[in-house]
Protein backbone atom coordinates (compact mmCIF):
# COMPACT_ATOMS: atom_id res chain seq x y z
CA UNK A 1 0.00 0.00 0.00
CA UNK A 2 1.55 3.64 -0.77
CA UNK A 3 3.21 4.88 2.46
CA UNK A 4 3.01 8.53 3.76
CA UNK A 5 5.92 10.54 3.52
CA UNK A 6 6.79 12.18 7.26
CA UNK A 7 7.65 15.19 5.65
CA UNK A 8 9.71 17.26 8.52
CA UNK A 9 12.80 17.37 8.91
CA UNK A 10 13.00 16.08 12.56
CA UNK A 11 10.47 13.02 11.06
CA UNK A 12 12.82 12.57 8.64
CA UNK A 13 15.37 12.31 11.20
CA UNK A 14 13.41 10.44 13.67
CA UNK A 15 12.80 7.27 11.04
CA UNK A 16 16.23 7.36 9.91
CA UNK A 17 17.36 6.71 13.77
CA UNK A 18 14.98 4.15 14.16
CA UNK A 19 16.10 2.43 11.26
CA UNK A 20 19.60 2.87 11.87
CA UNK A 21 19.23 1.48 15.44
CA UNK A 22 17.92 -1.80 13.83
CA UNK A 23 20.60 -2.31 11.71
CA UNK A 24 23.99 -0.99 13.75
CA UNK A 25 25.31 -4.99 13.72
CA UNK A 26 27.22 -4.19 11.32
CA UNK A 27 29.32 -1.55 13.27
CA UNK A 28 29.72 -3.55 16.29
CA UNK A 29 32.32 -5.92 17.13
CA UNK A 30 32.60 -9.58 17.33
CA UNK A 31 31.84 -11.14 20.86
CA UNK A 32 32.47 -14.40 22.13
CA UNK A 33 31.22 -18.10 22.08
CA UNK A 34 29.13 -18.90 24.81
CA UNK A 35 29.65 -22.40 26.33
CA UNK A 36 26.48 -23.85 25.30
CA UNK A 37 22.73 -22.80 23.97
CA UNK A 38 21.62 -19.20 24.75
CA UNK A 39 18.27 -17.69 25.43
CA UNK A 40 18.04 -14.63 23.16
CA UNK A 41 15.26 -11.98 23.64
CA UNK A 42 13.42 -9.96 20.97
CA UNK A 43 10.38 -7.54 20.57
CA UNK A 44 7.37 -7.32 18.33
CA UNK A 45 5.87 -4.42 18.04
CA UNK A 46 6.27 -0.78 20.44
CA UNK A 47 3.71 1.70 21.49
CA UNK A 48 3.16 4.92 23.28
CA UNK A 49 2.10 4.46 26.89
CA UNK A 50 -1.65 5.76 25.88
CA UNK A 51 -1.63 2.92 22.61
CA UNK A 52 -2.38 6.44 20.30
CA UNK A 53 0.64 5.22 18.59
CA UNK A 54 1.57 1.65 17.21
CA UNK A 55 4.92 1.09 15.64
CA UNK A 56 4.81 -2.44 13.65
CA UNK A 57 8.59 -3.63 13.78
CA UNK A 58 10.69 -6.52 14.93
CA UNK A 59 13.59 -4.89 17.34
CA UNK A 60 15.58 -5.49 15.87
CA UNK A 61 14.79 -7.46 12.52
CA UNK A 62 18.30 -8.55 12.40
CA UNK A 63 19.38 -11.20 14.74
CA UNK A 64 22.27 -13.71 14.65
CA UNK A 65 22.20 -16.75 16.86
CA UNK A 66 24.00 -20.49 17.00
CA UNK A 67 22.63 -24.01 16.47
CA UNK A 68 20.96 -25.01 19.60
CA UNK A 69 20.13 -21.35 20.65
CA UNK A 70 16.82 -20.22 20.81
CA UNK A 71 14.84 -16.82 20.71
CA UNK A 72 11.90 -15.44 22.61
CA UNK A 73 9.90 -12.78 21.06
CA UNK A 74 7.86 -10.31 23.21
CA UNK A 75 4.56 -8.42 21.63
CA UNK A 76 5.46 -4.70 23.26
CA UNK A 77 2.49 -3.34 21.75
CA UNK A 78 -1.21 -2.74 21.73
CA UNK A 79 -1.64 -4.15 18.17
CA UNK A 80 -1.23 -7.67 18.28
CA UNK A 81 1.04 -9.47 16.03
CA UNK A 82 2.95 -12.63 14.59
CA UNK A 83 6.10 -14.53 14.09
CA UNK A 84 6.26 -16.71 11.15
CA UNK A 85 8.09 -18.30 9.34
CA UNK A 86 6.90 -19.40 5.77
CA UNK A 87 10.38 -21.10 4.39
CA UNK A 88 9.23 -20.17 1.08
CA UNK A 89 5.63 -20.35 1.07
CA UNK A 90 3.16 -18.09 0.50
CA UNK A 91 1.87 -15.81 3.36
CA UNK A 92 -2.11 -16.92 3.96
CA UNK A 93 -4.45 -14.49 4.15
CA UNK A 94 -5.26 -12.65 7.47
CA UNK A 95 -9.32 -12.50 6.59
CA UNK A 96 -11.15 -14.85 4.42
CA UNK A 97 -14.61 -14.82 3.62
CA UNK A 98 -17.02 -17.15 5.65
CA UNK A 99 -20.47 -18.55 4.99
CA UNK A 100 -21.46 -15.83 8.19
CA UNK A 101 -18.86 -12.99 6.20
CA UNK A 102 -15.46 -12.27 7.00
CA UNK A 103 -13.78 -14.12 9.25
CA UNK A 104 -10.30 -14.62 10.53
CA UNK A 105 -8.09 -16.95 8.83
CA UNK A 106 -7.49 -19.97 11.07
CA UNK A 107 -3.82 -20.56 8.84
CA UNK A 108 -3.10 -17.20 10.17
CA UNK A 109 -4.27 -16.84 13.47
CA UNK A 110 -3.14 -20.45 14.63
CA UNK A 111 0.09 -21.76 15.96
CA UNK A 112 1.70 -23.89 13.52
CA UNK A 113 4.80 -25.65 13.38
CA UNK A 114 6.81 -26.91 16.80
CA UNK A 115 8.84 -25.62 18.86
CA UNK A 116 12.24 -26.47 16.52
CA UNK A 117 12.75 -24.79 13.22
CA UNK A 118 15.03 -26.73 10.70
CA UNK A 119 14.76 -23.89 7.99
CA UNK A 120 11.59 -26.31 6.37
CA UNK A 121 7.94 -25.72 6.97
CA UNK A 122 5.50 -23.10 8.16
CA UNK A 123 6.30 -22.17 12.17
CA UNK A 124 4.22 -19.61 13.20
CA UNK A 125 3.03 -18.02 16.25
CA UNK A 126 -0.68 -17.10 15.93
CA UNK A 127 -2.00 -14.04 17.10
CA UNK A 128 -0.35 -12.79 19.84
CA UNK A 129 -1.10 -9.80 22.19
CA UNK A 130 0.76 -7.75 24.44
CA UNK A 131 2.89 -9.58 26.71
CA UNK A 132 2.69 -12.75 25.12
CA UNK A 133 5.30 -14.60 24.27
CA UNK A 134 6.69 -16.95 21.45
CA UNK A 135 9.49 -19.05 21.65
CA UNK A 136 11.56 -21.05 18.69
CA UNK A 137 14.64 -22.98 19.22
CA UNK A 138 16.97 -23.13 15.61
CA UNK A 139 18.27 -26.79 14.81
CA UNK A 140 20.23 -26.00 11.44
CA UNK A 141 22.47 -23.15 10.08
CA UNK A 142 20.60 -20.75 7.04
CA UNK A 143 19.49 -17.69 6.60
CA UNK A 144 15.89 -17.21 7.60
CA UNK A 145 13.35 -15.14 6.95
CA UNK A 146 9.99 -14.10 9.35
CA UNK A 147 7.13 -11.64 9.26
CA UNK A 148 4.11 -10.81 10.63
CA UNK A 149 0.80 -11.57 8.75
CA UNK A 150 -0.95 -8.89 10.47
CA UNK A 151 1.12 -5.72 9.10
CA UNK A 152 2.09 -5.35 5.42
CA UNK A 153 6.50 -4.32 5.61
CA UNK A 154 6.82 -6.09 9.13
CA UNK A 155 10.09 -8.63 8.62
CA UNK A 156 13.36 -9.53 10.04
CA UNK A 157 15.82 -12.32 9.24
CA UNK A 158 17.75 -14.62 11.20
CA UNK A 159 21.34 -15.75 10.95
CA UNK A 160 21.58 -19.30 12.32
CA UNK A 161 25.53 -19.91 13.04
CA UNK A 162 26.97 -23.22 13.12
CA UNK A 163 27.33 -23.85 17.28
CA UNK A 164 29.79 -22.21 19.25
CA UNK A 165 30.75 -19.32 16.57
CA UNK A 166 31.29 -16.08 17.96
CA UNK A 167 27.78 -13.36 18.39
CA UNK A 168 28.14 -10.24 16.38
CA UNK A 169 26.13 -8.52 19.94
CA UNK A 170 25.50 -9.39 23.04
CA UNK A 171 21.64 -9.57 24.45
CA UNK A 172 22.88 -5.97 26.64
CA UNK A 173 23.81 -4.24 22.99
CA UNK A 174 20.74 -5.27 21.28
CA UNK A 175 18.46 -4.35 24.12
CA UNK A 176 20.30 -0.97 24.67
CA UNK A 177 19.79 -0.46 20.29
CA UNK A 178 16.06 -1.71 20.86
CA UNK A 179 15.10 1.27 23.64
CA UNK A 180 17.11 3.54 20.87
CA UNK A 181 14.92 1.98 18.04
CA UNK A 182 11.51 2.12 19.94
CA UNK A 183 12.07 5.21 21.07
CA UNK A 184 12.77 6.76 17.73
CA UNK A 185 9.29 5.28 16.34
CA UNK A 186 7.16 6.62 19.11
CA UNK A 187 8.74 9.94 18.47
CA UNK A 188 7.65 9.31 14.59
CA UNK A 189 4.41 8.16 15.32
CA UNK A 190 3.92 11.74 17.86
CA UNK A 191 5.17 13.75 14.72
CA UNK A 192 2.86 11.63 12.55
CA UNK A 193 0.08 12.13 14.73
CA UNK A 194 0.28 16.14 15.49
CA UNK A 195 0.51 16.55 11.47
CA UNK A 196 -2.14 14.91 10.95
CA UNK A 197 -4.54 16.94 13.43
CA UNK A 198 -3.37 20.01 12.10
CA UNK A 199 -4.13 19.17 8.71
CA UNK A 200 -7.61 18.07 10.20
CA UNK A 201 -7.81 21.36 11.60
CA UNK A 202 -6.82 23.61 8.80
CA UNK A 203 -9.21 21.51 6.49
CA UNK A 204 -12.03 23.43 7.11
CA UNK A 205 -14.77 22.69 10.10
CA UNK A 206 -16.44 19.14 9.91
CA UNK A 207 -13.35 17.09 8.86
CA UNK A 208 -12.15 15.13 10.63
CA UNK A 209 -9.27 11.92 10.39
CA UNK A 210 -10.17 8.63 11.35
CA UNK A 211 -6.55 7.06 11.79
CA UNK A 212 -2.80 7.90 10.67
CA UNK A 213 -0.34 5.42 9.33
CA UNK A 214 3.12 6.00 7.52
CA UNK A 215 5.18 2.59 6.10
CA UNK A 216 8.68 2.49 7.18
CA UNK A 217 10.21 0.53 4.00
CA UNK A 218 12.63 -2.17 5.43
CA UNK A 219 11.59 -1.98 9.09
CA UNK A 220 8.06 -2.19 9.19
CA UNK A 221 5.22 1.11 9.81
CA UNK A 222 3.74 3.56 12.69
CA UNK A 223 0.06 3.96 12.92
CA UNK A 224 -1.77 6.85 15.15
CA UNK A 225 -5.02 5.04 16.56
CA UNK A 226 -6.57 8.15 16.91
CA UNK A 227 -9.76 10.40 16.18
CA UNK A 228 -8.07 13.70 14.90
CA UNK A 229 -9.27 15.81 17.02
CA UNK A 230 -11.03 13.89 19.11
CA UNK A 231 -13.90 16.10 20.04
CA UNK A 232 -15.64 18.39 17.65
CA UNK A 233 -18.35 21.04 18.59
CA UNK A 234 -21.01 21.53 15.25
CA UNK A 235 -24.43 23.16 15.16
CA UNK A 236 -27.44 21.00 13.98
CA UNK A 237 -28.09 19.96 10.54
CA UNK A 238 -23.93 19.98 10.14
CA UNK A 239 -21.82 17.35 8.44
CA UNK A 240 -18.78 16.13 9.69
CA UNK A 241 -16.55 13.70 7.41
CA UNK A 242 -13.69 11.31 8.63
CA UNK A 243 -11.12 10.39 6.34
CA UNK A 244 -8.89 7.38 6.78
CA UNK A 245 -4.87 8.54 6.14
CA UNK A 246 -3.74 4.93 7.18
CA UNK A 247 -2.71 3.15 4.07
CA UNK A 248 -2.86 0.01 5.77
CA UNK A 249 -4.92 -0.05 9.01
CA UNK A 250 -8.59 0.29 8.76
CA UNK A 251 -10.99 2.10 11.13
CA UNK A 252 -14.23 2.42 11.88
CA UNK A 253 -17.02 5.21 12.99
CA UNK A 254 -19.35 3.42 15.06
CA UNK A 255 -22.39 5.25 17.47
CA UNK A 256 -24.59 3.43 19.98
CA UNK A 257 -24.51 -0.18 20.41
CA UNK A 258 -21.48 -2.08 18.78
CA UNK A 259 -22.31 -4.34 16.21
CA UNK A 260 -22.22 -8.29 16.97
CA UNK A 261 -20.24 -11.21 15.48
CA UNK A 262 -16.68 -10.79 17.29
CA UNK A 263 -14.28 -8.73 15.79
CA UNK A 264 -14.97 -8.98 12.45
CA UNK A 265 -18.73 -7.89 13.57
CA UNK A 266 -18.58 -4.13 12.02
CA UNK A 267 -17.00 -4.20 8.96
CA UNK A 268 -20.09 -4.30 6.96
CA UNK A 269 -21.92 -0.52 7.26
CA UNK A 270 -25.20 -0.75 9.12
CA UNK A 271 -28.04 2.32 10.09
CA UNK A 272 -26.74 4.67 7.66
CA UNK A 273 -29.02 6.03 5.00
CA UNK A 274 -26.76 5.96 1.61
CA UNK A 275 -23.34 4.65 0.71
CA UNK A 276 -20.61 6.46 3.02
CA UNK A 277 -23.59 8.72 5.24
CA UNK A 278 -25.81 8.30 7.61
CA UNK A 279 -28.12 11.20 9.00
CA UNK A 280 -28.04 11.11 12.90
CA UNK A 281 -30.86 12.71 14.96
CA UNK A 282 -30.46 10.78 18.71
CA UNK A 283 -27.17 10.05 20.92
CA UNK A 284 -28.42 6.58 21.02
CA UNK A 285 -29.06 5.98 17.63
CA UNK A 286 -26.88 3.28 16.58
CA UNK A 287 -24.58 3.62 13.19
CA UNK A 288 -21.74 1.92 12.16
CA UNK A 289 -19.75 2.82 8.64
CA UNK A 290 -18.08 -0.31 8.27
CA UNK A 291 -14.48 -0.93 7.56
CA UNK A 292 -13.07 2.33 6.01
CA UNK A 293 -9.23 2.36 4.35
CA UNK A 294 -7.13 2.20 1.62
CA UNK A 295 -8.27 -0.94 -0.97
CA UNK A 296 -11.46 -1.55 0.89
CA UNK A 297 -14.65 -1.49 -0.63
CA UNK A 298 -16.47 1.12 1.66
CA UNK A 299 -13.96 3.61 0.23
CA UNK A 300 -11.66 5.51 2.63
CA UNK A 301 -13.96 8.11 3.99
CA UNK A 302 -17.52 8.33 6.12
CA UNK A 303 -19.89 11.11 6.83
CA UNK A 304 -22.99 12.08 8.92
CA UNK A 305 -25.26 14.91 9.53
CA UNK A 306 -26.73 15.52 13.16
CA UNK A 307 -29.55 16.66 13.40
CA UNK A 308 -30.45 17.46 16.76
CA UNK A 309 -28.48 18.90 20.15
CA UNK A 310 -27.11 16.86 22.37
CA UNK A 311 -23.59 14.83 22.92
CA UNK A 312 -22.76 11.90 20.72
CA UNK A 313 -20.05 9.41 21.83
CA UNK A 314 -18.90 7.22 19.32
CA UNK A 315 -15.96 4.71 18.62
CA UNK A 316 -13.83 2.30 16.35
CA UNK A 317 -15.00 -0.68 16.77
CA UNK A 318 -11.48 -2.42 15.59
CA UNK A 319 -9.53 -0.21 18.50
CA UNK A 320 -11.30 1.08 21.07
CA UNK A 321 -9.56 -1.00 23.25
CA UNK A 322 -6.44 1.46 22.25
CA UNK A 323 -8.48 4.67 23.40
CA UNK A 324 -9.58 5.25 20.15
CA UNK A 325 -12.71 7.27 21.10
CA UNK A 326 -14.16 10.85 20.03
CA UNK A 327 -17.12 12.35 20.67
CA UNK A 328 -19.46 15.29 18.29
CA UNK A 329 -21.11 17.87 20.66
CA UNK A 330 -24.11 19.13 18.84
CA UNK A 331 -25.58 22.72 19.77
CA UNK A 332 -28.77 24.53 18.49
Amino acid sequence: MPSRPIGRPLGKLLVITAIGALSLSAFAPIVGAANGPVAWQATAGVSTNDQAVQANAFLPSDLTVDVGDTVTWTIASGEFHTVTFLSGADAPPLIVLGQNGPEFNPAAVAPSGGPAYDGTGIHSSGLLFKGQTYTQQFTTPGTYAFLCLVHAGMAGTLHVQAADTAYPRTQAQIDTQTLVAGNGLRASGRTLEARSLAAARSSGPGLAVVGAGQALPGTGSVAVMRFLPGKLVVHAGDTVTWSNLDPETPHTITFGTEPGGGPLGAFLPSGGDGPGHATIGDPTQSVNSGFIGAGLPFGTSYSATFTTPGTYNFICALHDDLGMTGTIVVVP
